[in-house]
């Protein structure tokens, strides 16, 4: 897990920071990125994605488990929205979105 003052803070500062940074997009992904002096990582899921609070908190820690790294080392700023796309939770849904989080490797 990553340190809590490295998350992403308010929805407010979201807002703003959407407006000036980058995106990429993947099938099941939407990511925001800004280069940053403090690098931080938010991941948002939806209902529609999962319906099961375990679930998107099983899919969250998987985001964070895997992008976290490449977020530090680049030092960015950086937001994940799962698109509201249906997903059965299973060792091949994990194996495509974590195929899908090595698009950060390109930023």
């Amino acid at each position: 897990m990553i340190p809590s003052f490295q998350k992403f803070p308010l929805r407010t500062e979201f807002l703003s920071f959407r407006r000036h940074a980058s995106l990429a997009q993947t099938p099941h992904f939407r990511i925001y990125f800004s280069p940053s002096k403090i690098s931080s990582l938010a991941v948002i899921v939806s209902k529609k994605s999962f319906k099961l609070a375990s679930s998107r908190n099983w899919l969250k820690r998987l985001v964070y488990d895997h992008a976290w790294e490449l977020v530090k080392t680049k030092n960015l700023s950086c937001v994940v929205l799962l698109k509201p796309i249906p997903l059965q939770k299973g060792p091949a849904t994990q194996a495509l979105l974590i195929s899908e989080l090595n698009c950060l490797n390109s930023i």
